[in-house]
C-alpha cells in the first residue's frame, strides 16, 4: 500500500495543527458520535452482509466506550489473548453493532476453537475470525458445526487462498501493511467477486488505495483512550 503525498498520519499534526485522526474520528456532520468514521467509507464501499447488518466500517477495538462512542458498522473484536467466551458475551450484550469474534490463530486451535466458535455463534456473533496461521482442517471442522460466516485475516501475498476457500472461508480480511492493495489485487484477479474486508492503515488516502482496489468494508484502528486524553489534557494546560 503506497501513501500519497497529500495524506497526513491519523498519528500526525497538519494545517491548524489539528491530528487527522481527530478531523476524521470527531466530524459530527452526518453523527451524533465521538468516532465519526471517515465518509468515503459509507460513500464509496459497497458494503458486506453479516446476518441482519450491512457493513462498511469496521471498528477493531474491545474497549466499550470507544464503541458506544463509534458510528461505525460493526465490532472487530480480536486481541492478543485466548479467546473468552465472558468477553464475547460482554461486547455482544454492550453493543447492537454487528460483532465478529476473534476465536483462534497459531495457540488457539482444535477443540478450543471449535468450542469458542460455537459459543460466539450462541451467543449472537455474525462472524467468527481466525488468523493466518490458523489450521484449514481445523476450518472444516467448524464450518461443519457453525452457520454464521468464517473470516480468515491474511497479511502476506504469498499464501494459499485456494485451499482456504476450499476448507469453508466465507471472507478474507486483508491486514497487510504496504502489501495490502497487492493481496486484494491478487485475489480479486484469481478469485473474482471473493468477499474481502481491509485493513484501512492511517491515512485517508491509504483507505482510498484498498477501497480503489476492491475492499468491500474497511477496518478502522481507533485512537487510544490514552491518546484522547492527552489531546484533551493539553487544551485544559492551555485553558481552552
Amino acid at each position: 500500500m503506497t501513501t500519497n503525498s497529500h495524506s497526513a498520519s491519523f498519528w500526525n499534526e497538519n494545517n491548524r495543527r489539528i491530528p487527522l485522526w481527530r478531523r476524521l474520528f470527531f466530524r459530527t456532520p452526518k453523527s451524533t458520535k465521538g468516532l465519526a468514521t471517515p465518509n468515503c467509507i459509507h460513500q464509496r464501499c459497497s458494503g458486506i452482509s453479516l446476518g441482519n447488518h450491512a457493513v462498511k466500517s469496521i471498528l477493531f477495538s474491545t474497549d466499550i466506550a470507544l464503541i458506544d462512542h463509534s458510528d461505525a458498522d460493526a465490532v472487530l473484536a480480536v486481541y492478543p489473548f485466548p479467546p473468552s467466551a465472558k468477553i464475547m458475551k460482554t461486547l455482544i450484550d454492550f453493543t447492537d453493532k454487528a460483532v465478529i469474534c476473534g476465536i483462534g490463530g497459531g495457540l488457539t486451535q482444535g477443540s478450543t476453537a471449535l468450542d469458542m466458535a460455537q459459543q460466539a455463534e450462541q451467543l449472537g456473533a455474525v462472524a467468527v475470525i481466525v488468523n493466518q496461521p490458523f489450521p484449514n482442517k481445523d476450518i472444516e471442522k467448524i464450518k461443519r458445526t457453525i452457520g454464521i460466516p468464517i473470516i480468515s485475516s491474511i497479511s502476506i501475498g504469498d499464501f494459499d487462498f485456494r485451499r482456504r476457500i476450499d476448507a469453508g472461508v466465507d471472507l478474507f480480511h486483508i491486514t497487510g501493511g504496504q502489501e495490502t492493495c497487492r493481496i486484494i489485487q491478487h485475489i480479486n484477479h484469481h478469485y473474482p467477486d471473493y468477499p474481502i474486508i481491509a485493513t484501512g492503515g492511517k491515512t485517508l488516502g491509504n483507505i482510498h488505495e484498498v477501497i480503489d482496489v476492491g475492499a468491500q468494508a474497511i477496518v478502522l484502528t481507533p485512537p487510544s483512550n490514552g491518546t484522547l486524553f492527552k489531546s484533551i489534557m493539553q487544551q485544559y494546560r492551555q485553558g481552552s
